[in-house]
C-alpha cells in the first residue's frame, strides 16, 4: 500500500534493519531474502534522499534521519498491530505462533518445563523460545532498560524478572515469590552440626556472576546491603552449573528455594536454611501495552500464573 508515494510495507523492513543492524539478520527477522532487503532498502533511501544506513565496522548504523524516524516508525507499526489483534479469534488448540520469552535460566529452569507440558495438551501447535535475561554492567536497578530493549528492540512477547528490575514503562503482574534455601553436598563433613552463620561465611561458596560491574544476585546484594562478606571459591554465569561445584566437595551456594528444590532432586545435595532471614524476591511478567490486546499472548500469560502458583 502507498501513502504519499510511500509503500507502507516497507516501514516494517526499515524497523528490521534498526533493530539488526545488518541486511542478512534482517532478512531472517522478515523470513525475505537478503536481496529483497536490500532491494527495499534501496527504494527507502529512494524516497528519503537519505542513505537511512551507513556501514561501519560490519553493522549497518543509522543516520541522523533514521534515529529521528524509527520512533514514528514504532509507534505506526504498533497501531497496527493494535487494530490487527482487534477483532482476532483465538482457541488454543488450533493457533500456530511462537511466543518469544525473556527470563533468567533460574525462571527457565523451575517454569518452563511444566508451560511446556500444559502446552503440549492445550495448544500443541504454540511453540516457544527462550532467552536468557543476563544482567549488564552499568545498569542501575529499577531503570528497567533491560525490559524496554527487550520488548521494543529485541520484539520479545514477555520479560520475566525481578519486580526490583522491573520497567515503569510496560504493564506488568505478579508470577511468584520465592525465599532463598543454601545447597551443601550431602556428605559435607563440615555441615554435619548445622549451619550457623560463623560456617556460612567461612564457607567456600558458589556463585552466579555474569560480568564486572554486572548486577549480582539477589543475595549477593542482601549480603552486602548488610556489610556480610564471604569467600566465593568459584564463580559462574549460569545457575544451572552450581551444582557441579558443591557435589563432592566443600562448597556450598546459595539459590532461590525453587531452584535448590530442583537441583535437590537431581543431585546428592543437602538443603538448608540460610542462617539469617533473606527476604523472598517478587517476579514479574511484563509484556508491551501494544500487546494488552493480543488474546493469545493474554492467555500464555494466565497460563504461566496458573504454572508459577
Amino acid at each position: 500500500m502507498r501513502f504519499h508515494g510511500l509503500d507502507l510495507n516497507l516501514l516494517v523492513v526499515l524497523d528490521a534493519l534498526f533493530v539488526e543492524q545488518h541486511v542478512t539478520r534482517a532478512a531472517a527477522r522478515l523470513h525475505l531474502t537478503q536481496s529483497a532487503v536490500s532491494a527495499a532498502l534501496g527504494r527507502l533511501r529512494e524516497h528519503f534522499n537519505d542513505p537511512l544506513f551507513v556501514l561501519v565496522g560490519g553493522s549497518m548504523l543509522p543516520t541522523a534521519l533514521m534515529q529521528g524516524l524509527h520512533p514514528r516508525i514504532q509507534a505506526v507499526l504498533e497501531s497496527a498491530r493494535d487494530i490487527a489483534f482487534s477483532n482476532i479469534r483465538f482457541e488454543p488448540g488450533e493457533t500456530r505462533r511462537r511466543f518469544r520469552i525473556l527470563a533468567s535460566d533460574y525462571v527457565i529452569a523451575v517454569l518452563m518445563p511444566a508451560l511446556l507440558g500444559r502446552l503440549a495438551s492445550l495448544a500443541p501447535q504454540v511453540d516457544l523460545q527462550l532467552l536468557t535475561l543476563v544482567p549488564r554492567g552499568g545498569v542501575e536497578p529499577g531503570t528497567g532498560s533491560l525490559v524496554d530493549e527487550a520488548l521494543e528492540h529485541r520484539h520479545c512477547d514477555l520479560v520475566i524478572l525481578p519486580h526490583a528490575h522491573g520497567s515503569s514503562r510496560h504493564p506488568q503482574q505478579p508470577l511468584f515469590e520465592d525465599g532463598f534455601s543454601v545447597i551443601a553436598c550431602a556428605e559435607n563433613p563440615g555441615l554435619a552440626e548445622g549451619l550457623t552463620m560463623e560456617r556460612y561465611l567461612a564457607a567456600p561458596h558458589v556463585v552466579r556472576e555474569t560480568g564486572p560491574g554486572a548486577q549480582g544476585s539477589m543475595e549477593a546484594e542482601f549480603l552486602a546491603s548488610h556489610g556480610l562478606e564471604r569467600r566465593v571459591a568459584v564463580a559462574v554465569e549460569q545457575f544451572g552449573l552450581i551444582p557441579e561445584f558443591v557435589v563432592g566437595g566443600p562448597c556450598i551456594s546459595t539459590l532461590h528455594s525453587r531452584l535448590a528444590r530442583l537441583y535437590a532432586r537431581r543431585f546428592p545435595l543437602r538443603l538448608l536454611a540460610p542462617p539469617l532471614a533473606m527476604p523472598p524476591t517478587l517476579q514479574v511478567v511484563q509484556w508491551h501495552a501494544y500487546q494488552d490486546s493480543d488474546p493469545a499472548l493474554a492467555w500464555l500469560r494466565g497460563l504461566l500464573a496458573e504454572v508459577a502458583a
